[in-house]
Order: structure tokens, then C-alpha cells, then sequence
């Protein structure tokens, strides 16, 4: 088993990137991971089993080989750094359902809640330094009455400093059979312990944009009030008029893949994203949850939401680490159709503002960085104010299947957010094989997360037009 690292190993180590350093946060709390939890049906695998597979596809991979060390003295002034290691212990990264109690899932009733109990424990634990930020966790399943399907999920936490949700997919797709690899030369059923190349394990440092010729004014210095406007605040999701006492939350749902194909069509000419969709729909469940705005504190601001961009090239495609930016957008909760909400999001993502695309966030990044960790941390601390983009949405699409785990095949995917500050919340749509899942991360008041995933359910059916039931799938 390998030893946590002492104050002597630090000569080894390597700095954070700047977008690392920006993950880690402001310093004053334990970060709570990101992660994916993958559904199957099927008979679970041995626990040995499962760990030697993990050992063989992930052992050769150097990003879960190293681990992360907090700043020297005076750690203001200091990077986090990364501590390579010979190895991980699969027994200490790859646990069993021993580990975290028994947990059935088949069906409905008392083992879904435990199941959905397990994913919110897991986003709101914080990930231990000193060994690998990541751990895997097998949880089993039963059979309802003796006669149901047996499922079972596996379930993938990282510290968001170690990997972004991309690589989460790629990892996870990394460990089971089926699809062939982006570049088409083999099966993700490869053996070895270094399966997979040198560039898929390397992290990729983002390089700094740069702006395109003629996008300045005349006169105008290059970036001048562009990074300052990027900073300004909006306005915070009501919580309560008394003081708020707020917990990390979270609720999942089976949306209703009609629905959300018709949803996408509700507009003229071509469809609308998945991402679009997510958007308009989450303004809308924030509108039914919270009220209108006005004549509320602060509803001449804007209320902010951001959302994830891969920065990814064709070349990195299957590169593990952190390459992504995000864009902030007003959400529009004062539309109170539908339609002109979805309307609205399309024409924001289609155009951002000069201070809200993702170039701006990476420089924004970027002039931190040129200050030190300290400035970075500032920057963090900005971006995790209720203030700043208290509304976080992610769209996934799932790699094409099908996919397994010996012979049981991927049912769903549910991805987990990272909700770090007191009155955020984060919606995260996933789209796999004709399912879409919806999950609610929330630090708000108790139940908000499942009252946010239900109007997150009825403004879809708004969106579509539909009649009768809003959901044909039960909500968990």
C-alpha cells in the first residue's frame, strides 16, 4: 500500500496548473468531489474481481497515480502541488458495498432511497489529501421480492482538481466493454497495465487565447474592463426570510425521452441543444421553485448561471486532467413563457457577451495566475460567492453503446456535481441510449433538490406541448 506523503516529498512534486489551483478553492473549506455514478442490470462482479480490472485498465494511468499536497508556509503564498507515486492500492481506491452498507436498488421503494441517500453522502464528502483523489465504489444490488431484475451501479468520485467530467466518461468507458476507441483501432476490452497511450494519461495545460485581430476598439487598451465586467455579481436564489439552514442535497430523475425530444423541437428551424433545452427548463423549475423576481432584493440584477465548454481539441480527445472553460449567462427567470424562455437561451448561447465566453474565463484565469496562488484563490472565492453564478448546468452526452461490465449492460448514467458554497445548485442533464437523466445537486434548504427536479419534469412537458403526465418514468 503506498505511504502518504511527508513534508521531505515535496521536493518530488509538482506544481498545480493555474485551472487546478482555481479547482482546489479558496482554502477555507474541504472540497466535496465531482463524480458519475453508472447503473446496470445484470449480476454484480466480484469485488476482487472488479479490482483486479480496475488495477489492469487504470493501473498505467499517471493521473490516478499521483496525490495531492496541500501549500507549504505561509500557504497563501504557495500552489498546491502533485506528488507522483509508483502506485495505487486498489483495496483503498476500489470499495464494496461492505464498505458503505448494504444498498438495493432493484425497483422501487426503500432501495432507491438508500441508493439516492449513498450519492448525496458521496458529493458531500470531502476528498482526503495525502493519497490519489479518487475512489470507486461498487454498489450492490437485490432482487425485489425475489422476481426483479438485479442491478447494481458503479459509482466514480474524484476531486475536480484531478479530472474534469469528460475524463470521469473516459475512465469509466475506459473500464468497460464494448465501444470501439475514438480512433477506431481496437476495443475498450484491452489488457495490460498500460493500456491506452502516453497522451491519453497526460494532462494538457489550456494555453492562453488569444484575441483575434480587430476585435479591439481603436484606442481601446486589449482586455480593458472586459475581466472587471466578468466579475460583477448578480443576484442570489432566494432561500428564505429566515436564516437559512442549508444542506448538500440531491434528487434524480428518469425524464421522459419524448418529452425531451419534443422539447428540442419547440422552437422554428432547426432543434434546439441539449443544452438549450437544460437551460430554458432549469430557468423555468428556478421561476416555479422560487417565484418571479420581482419585487424582490436585487431583481434588477441579473441571476447567473454557468455552463461547462470542453476545450478539448480533435488530437486530445481522450486526454485526462482539466480542459475546460465555462461561459456565465443571465438565466431568464422573468420570461414566463415557455417557448420565450427557451427562445432566450438560444440566442445567449449563440452569441455570449464580450465578458461571459470562455475565452474571457480563461483570462481571467490567466491574469491570476501571472499574481501568484493567492490571486487565483481570490478568483475562486469570487466565483463561489452566492452572488457571482449560483445556478450551474451541465448536458452530457453519453459515448454511443452499447456498453457493459462482464455481460451486464450500462442501464443509465447519472452524473454527480460539485455544489461547494451555501445557496448554488447544480442540474446536470444526461443523455444515454434513448434515457435522459436528470440530477439536482443542491446546498439549499432541505427537499429543494427534488422540488427543483419535479419543475424541472412539468417545464419540459411545458416545453413540448404535451398532455397528461408530465413523467412516465418514476422520480427518485
Amino acid at each position: 500500500m503506498p505511504r502518504r506523503p511527508s513534508a521531505p516529498h515535496m521536493k518530488n512534486s509538482v506544481a498545480v496548473s493555474a485551472v487546478e489551483e482555481l479547482l482546489c478553492g479558496a482554502g477555507t473549506v474541504l472540497d466535496p468531489p465531482i463524480g458519475v455514478a453508472a447503473l446496470f442490470s445484470g449480476e454484480p462482479p466480484r469485488l476482487d474481481a472488479l479490482r483486479d480490472r480496475v488495477a489492469e485498465r487504470w493501473g498505467g494511468l499517471p493521473l490516478l497515480r499521483r496525490a495531492l499536497l496541500r501549500p507549504a508556509r505561509p500557504a497563501w503564498l504557495r500552489p498546491h502541488h502533485w506528488l507522483p507515486l509508483d502506485d495505487f492500492d486498489v483495496r483503498t481506491h476500489v470499495l464494496g458495498a461492505e464498505d458503505e452498507g448494504e444498498h438495493v436498488i432493484a425497483g422501487t421503494g426503500e432501495g432507491e432511497r438508500a441508493f439516492t441517500d449513498l450519492l448525496g453522502r458521496l458529493v458531500a464528502e470531502p476528498v482526503p489529501y495525502g493519497l490519489p483523489p479518487w475512489r470507486l465504489r461498487l454498489v450492490r444490488a437485490g432482487r425485489q421480492g425475489g422476481t426483479a431484475q438485479e442491478r447494481f451501479a458503479l459509482v466514480l468520485t474524484a476531486h475536480h482538481a484531478l479530472m474534469d467530467g469528460r475524463s470521469l466518461e473516459l475512465l469509466m468507458s475506459r473500464l468497460l466493454d464494448g465501444r470501439l476507441l475514438r480512433g477506431g483501432t481496437g476495443t475498450s476490452t484491452g489488457t495490460g497495465r498500460g493500456a491506452g497511450t502516453a497522451s491519453d494519461a497526460r494532462p494538457v495545460r489550456i494555453p492562453r487565447p488569444r484575441r483575434p485581430e480587430g476585435s479591439t476598439p481603436a484606442g481601446q487598451p486589449p482586455d480593458s474592463g472586459r475581466l472587471f465586467d466578468a466579475l460583477r455579481s448578480g443576484r442570489a436564489l432566494p432561500l428564505s426570510a429566515e436564516p437559512p439552514r442549508t444542506r448538500r442535497d440531491l434528487a434524480w430523475a428518469e425524464l421522459d425521452t419524448d418529452a425531451v425530444r419534443a422539447a428540442r423541437r419547440a422552437l422554428p428551424g432547426l432543434g434546439a441543444t441539449l443544452n438549450e433545452v437544460l437551460l430554458a427548463a432549469a430557468s423555468g423549475a428556478l421561476r416555479a421553485v422560487h417565484g418571479e423576481p420581482e419585487g424582490r432584493a436585487g431583481a434588477s440584477r441579473p441571476l447567473h448561471g454557468v455552463y461547462s465548454v470542453d476545450l478539448r481539441t480533435p488530437e486530445q480527445a481522450d486526454t485526462l486532467g482539466n480542459i475546460v472553460s465555462m461561459v456565465r449567462l443571465p438565466l431568464p427567470v422573468e420570461i414566463t413563457d415557455p417557448r420565450e424562455r427557451l427562445a432566450a437561451c438560444r440566442a445567449s448561447s449563440a452569441a455570449p457577451g464580450p465578458a461571459q465566453g470562455p475565452d474571457t474565463t480563461t483570462r481571467l484565469v490567466c491574469a491570476a495566475a501571472r499574481l501568484g496562488p493567492w490571486a487565483l484563490r481570490l478568483l475562486a472565492r469570487r466565483a463561489y460567492s452566492p452572488r457571482w453564478a449560483p445556478v450551474s448546468c451541465t448536458a452530457v452526452r453519453w459515448p454511443r453503446g452499447p456498453w457493459a461490465l462482464d455481460g451486464a449492460p450500462l442501464e443509465r448514467v447519472i452524473p454527480l456535481a460539485r455544489v461547494q458554497i451555501p445557496g448554488a445548485v447544480s442540474l446536470t442533464l444526461t443523455s444515454y441510449a434513448n434515457t435522459f437523466t436528470l440530477c439536482v445537486v443542491s446546498h439549499t434548504p432541505e427537499g429543494q433538490a427534488r422540488l427543483l427536479a419535479d419543475a424541472f419534469a412539468r417545464e419540459l412537458t411545458s416545453l413540448a406541448g404535451a398532455v397528461g403526465p408530465q413523467l412516465s418514468a418514476p422520480a427518485r
